[in-house]
């Protein structure tokens, strides 16, 4: 399943260890999704994790996670929101055919979906990936395959 995470997600993972942002970073970070992002959005992310995050093992995980991410040039320009930002990492989604978009941002939620890519948030997509995703038949294939 591919995912655009937006910086909100990052920084609300690093503040409570079991929340919904962090089960997502801890599932990138494992393999089980693939996430996107454009050189310059990943740029701004670790500069910004660096600046709010103090937290030695939470940077090791986000530098984990940096090292999952797929790069993802943006060809486009979608002018659909107020904030270029925002707009930056709907294009991302766009580009990389992202199945979600996972933020906390309400100009980016309101619009539900952009083309294919659904914008929801991180407690929603959490129950919509483990419907979806992955159930304990298919944990069980990938361990299999995994493991030969």
């Amino acid at each position: 399943m591919k995912i655009v995470l937006d910086t909100n997600v990052l920084i609300n993972g690093f503040r409570d260890e079991y929340s919904y942002e962090k089960k997502i970073i801890d599932a990138v970070i494992a393999g089980e999704l693939e996430a996107y992002a454009n050189r310059q959005t990943l740029r701004e992310n670790k500069l910004i994790s660096r600046q709010l995050i103090n937290n030695v093992d939470y940077e090791k995980q986000l530098n984990n996670l940096f090292a999952q991410i797929n790069w993802v040039q943006n060809r486009r320009q979608i002018r659909v929101v107020s904030d270029p930002e925002d707009n930056k990492i709907l294009e991302s989604a766009v580009e990389a055919k992202a199945d979600y978009l996972i933020t906390s941002d309400n100009a980016l939620l309101n619009l539900q979906k952009y083309q294919e890519v659904r914008i929801v948030n991180p407690s929603e997509f959490w129950v919509k990936y483990k419907d979806e995703g992955l159930d304990l038949w298919k944990q069980w294939a990938n361990f299999i395959k995994n493991n030969k």
